[in-house]
């Protein structure tokens, strides 16, 4: 009998144990689990520890904006960001596209010409995508003295016109202006001139108009109304506005009322925006985030020089020449811009 009760109670004891055999092993097993889940969701939110902002020269409106973007990435998000000094809005999509740099400062056609592979690109750029547009506006004025018998771009033909500095924006949106016009580069006498430079040539009669692209109110333009109100911003007719915006989706129009230069007249005209771009290499989680620092912090940029002023969540979205990252437009989306 005390043979029998001592089988009994090894058996008992035999089966304790392997109860808590068993526990022990889900418990590893889940404690194996959660630890591969914990590393998983390390792994997701994972983001770059340094990045790069190509911006232009130090003398620009591009650098100190740069410099703001990165100041709120390295605060907000605390990857260490900073701005670098590049040869501005066309150099900056090749930097982006070979990654020497994750974001950048261009302006919209360059943007664009990028993207699609055209002057003054000669392979199209896969790896650049769109953060946000509408930095800042850089509007196109054409102006002639009041007594001039240019009353539209078809006048042009045949004038000897400044075109603001050689190699600079004005001639490319000045050439696209044209093409509506059925005009091109060779049916006009251009002479490159500074802005200022090209202004006193108008005033003293040298020229019979003088192109500036720039935000407006435009500096040179403001030193004529100094001297003289009587001349004239050239409009673009609405036919011609429309063809415009349809053949090149980068520009926008734009009123200039009279009371900007109190020449005493409106006129209508179209501008670019620069705009932000983005390595397409970068996750979409990291351009969420970066983008949605960037728009809670938006006066910072604002401030950070005047061509800025005007950046708006609308502005950031409107007419984008290029698609945006799609962390980009996450958020865009999230904020109801985009539907």
């Amino acid at each position: 009998m005390k043979r029998k009760l001592l089988m009994v109670m090894m058996l008992i004891v035999l089966s304790i144990s392997m109860i808590g055999c068993s526990k022990t092993a889900e418990t590893t097993t889940t404690t194996t689990n959660s630890t591969e889940s914990t590393e998983t969701a390390a792994e997701t939110v994972e983001r770059s520890k340094f990045l790069s902002i190509g911006t232009a020269g130090t003398g620009g409106a591009y650098y100190p904006i740069g410099i703001a973007i990165a100041d709120i990435i390295t605060n907000d998000l605390g990857i260490q960001t900073s701005a670098k000094v590049t040869g501005g809005a066309a150099e900056n999509n090749m930097l982006v596209n070979d990654g020497t740099v994750e974001l950048a400062i261009t302006q919209g056609p360059m943007a664009y010409a990028a993207v699609n592979g055209t002057d003054p690109y000669t392979d199209k750029y896969e790896n650049v995508t769109a953060l946000f547009n509408g930095l800042s506006k850089g509007v196109f004025h054409v102006v002639v003295m009041g007594s001039s018998d240019i009353q539209s771009f078809a006048d042009l033909k045949g004038k000897t016109i400044a075109m603001g500095p050689a190699g600079g924006g004005a001639i490319n949106v000045t050439r696209d202006v044209l093409s509506v016009y059925g005009l091109g580069m060779d049916d006009i006498k251009p002479t490159y001139l500074a802005y200022a430079e090209g202004v006193d040539a108008l005033k003293d009669g040298n020229v019979d108009a003088a192109v500036i692209q720039s935000a407006a109110p435009a500096a040179a333009i403001t030193q004529l109304a100094a001297s003289t109100k009587d001349f004239r911003i050239i409009t673009i007719e609405t036919d011609m506005l429309g063809e415009i915006l349809t053949n090149f989706p980068y520009y926008s129009s734009i009123d200039i009322p009279s009371d900007m230069y109190g020449n005493g007249s409106d006129a209508t005209t179209i501008y670019l925006s620069n705009m932000i771009v983005v390595s397409k290499e970068l996750s979409e989680d990291e351009v969420y985030d970066i983008t949605k620092a960037i728009f809670e912090n938006i006066e910072k940029i604002q401030q950070s020089h005047p061509a800025a002023k005007d950046l708006s969540l609308e502005s950031a979205v409107d007419r984008v020449p290029i698609p945006l990252h799609p962390g980009a437009e996450k958020y865009f989306v999230e904020r109801g811009l985009i539907k």
